[in-house]
């Protein structure tokens, strides 16, 4: 299936999608491609390996939930609740940017009216199902007093906290406060509106300007979606997309909060945190390599293993070269230069002992070298 539990068939352009609210009981799909609408229309796939948002002012990333979910519980280990702040309060800001950029039309006027509140927030539960980050749903709502979301399970408690805080400040346009515990079995978010109206917190601004690509994607001739994301399939009613080459549950992310967060922590605790996150992320990887089907590939053909980074807004894989004990390659407009690095030489590697480096070249550009032991 590739788009929820209730099937999808060529030519169908909704599904029944169990544990979607009201609005969006069935699943408004692409009938050629299958990919959801709210996913190709929302999201445009650039040809220099990036996702970005509607109003492109957003970069977003597919990527597997238990390699996120380990990077940020790392995090929170070794800072404890000053880590989970600030995880919070970053994602918070990103969150309040994606909202704003999907509150158009009919959305946007759902959020102003006074009896509207609540199916806003409803939608925004949905698409966080749809975009695989929680299976949430509202519990209660009062306007411009309080939010209480539940969820059985999410991609990071920190994080998704700092999504319902975001989502609350964009649609009440006040400063709100959130807070998270688990209680009859669930994880619960409760945010509380506040008095004061709400100066928009900037964007990050450490997105670094894009070398121009030359991706060529198949893409779907109706939604314009490339033909990879049509093999993810989305489990609504657990508020799960799953990648159906490996089994793994992905979510689709914006990274100004990750990285946000991620230099916060790299320049207040530990400023030596780029090469332990690029040797752990390609540990977390290679779990999941055992679990591929490899071709047998010459050193230039094996750009090619690579080309999921385009497609998932990770980066652009411009090259690979080499012989039999060594591979390199490069990688321009990375969304992150550890992340990236551990998980290029993870999938150069194939499961095989290596040595290996990864070194930031240029503007927007990443090299990794691997070395067959």
């Amino acid at each position: 299936m590739s788009a929820s539990e209730g099937g999808y068939r060529p030519g169908r352009r909704v599904v029944r999608a169990r544990g979607l609210s009201l609005m969006h009981s069935f699943l408004r799909l692409c009938p050629d491609c299958g990919v959801p609408l709210s996913i190709s229309r929302n999201h445009t796939w650039t040809d220099d390996g990036r996702i970005l948002s509607r109003d492109s002012a957003q970069r977003l990333v597919i990527m597997e939930r238990r390699v996120v979910e380990g990077i940020l519980r790392r995090a929170e280990e070794m800072f404890g609740e000053e880590g989970s702040r600030i995880l919070t309060r970053c994602k918070s800001v990103d969150a309040f940017h994606y909202v704003r950029s999907i509150m158009t039309g009919w959305k946007k006027v759902v959020a102003r009216v006074p009896f509207g509140g609540r199916t806003f927030y409803d939608l925004l539960c949905d698409q966080a199902r749809i975009l695989g980050m929680a299976d949430a749903r509202v519990i209660s709502y009062r306007k411009r007093h309080e939010l209480l979301v539940g969820c059985t399970q999410c991609y990071s408690d920190a994080f998704f906290a700092g999504d319902v805080l975001g989502a609350v400040q964009a649609g009440e346009g006040r400063v709100a406060e959130v807070a998270y515990w688990e209680e009859k079995g669930e994880k619960r978010f409760g945010v509380t509106v506040g008095g004061k109206e709400l100066t928009p917190p900037p964007m990050s601004s450490a997105e670094e300007d894009p070398l121009p690509g030359n991706i060529v994607y198949r893409r779907c001739g109706r939604c314009l979606a490339p033909f990879p994301v049509s093999f993810f399939a989305w489990d609504t009613s657990r508020g799960l997309v799953l990648d159906t080459h490996n089994g793994e549950a992905v979510a689709m992310l914006d990274t100004a909060g990750i990285n946000a967060a991620y230099q916060e922590i790299k320049q207040d605790h530990l400023p030596g945190l780029d090469e332990l996150m690029a040797r752990q992320v390609k540990e977390m990887v290679d779990t999941v390599l055992p679990r591929l089907e490899w071709k047998r590939r010459g050193p230039e053909e094996r750009v090619r293993d690579l080309f999921f980074l385009a497609y998932r807004g990770m980066g652009n894989p411009v090259y690979t070269r080499g012989s039999g004990e060594f591979l390199e390659a490069r990688v321009e407009n990375p969304f992150n230069y550890p992340i990236v690095a551990g998980i290029a030489a993870s999938f150069l590697s194939r499961g095989e002992p290596v040595s290996w480096e990864w070194e930031r070249k240029e503007r927007s550009a990443l090299e990794v070298r691997v070395r067959f032991l």
